[in-house]
């Protein structure tokens, strides 16, 4: 049986990870959250608990599921190489629809003469 202690430990060093991997820091993911940075700082080091609207904030900061931030399911963001694709998607988002046509001609290039070496 898992305490609670060692639960918000789990949980903090999953959001530690997924933050590292977007080479975020803390005062931004914080930012994006909601909260404070040191609050973030207890949360990453197990002290502090949070409440379900700081982790669906915290989820949406770090592009993950509540359910990885909670259990850590494997899914979508959690993949190898999630935070370059989360990056890319961001930039995609803020294209215009003539630019985005053109970033999706460039990646299926690209995507089939990767498939081609």
């Amino acid at each position: 049986m898992t305490t609670n202690s060692e639960f918000n430990t789990t949980i903090g060093k999953r959001i530690r990870r997924l933050r590292e991997a977007l080479g975020k820091t803390r005062d931004q993911i914080s930012e994006e959250a909601g909260i404070s940075s040191q609050f973030l700082f207890y949360i990453e080091t197990g002290q502090k608990s949070m409440s379900a609207k700081t982790i669906v904030n915290l989820s949406k900061a770090l592009n993950v599921s509540t359910d990885y931030l909670l259990l850590g399911h494997e899914e979508y963001s959690a993949m190898p190489g999630a935070a370059a694709i989360s990056n890319i998607a961001k930039i995609l988002a803020g294209l215009s629809l003539d630019k985005l046509s053109l970033a999706e001609k460039f990646i299926a290039d690209f995507s089939n003469g990767a498939r081609q070496k």
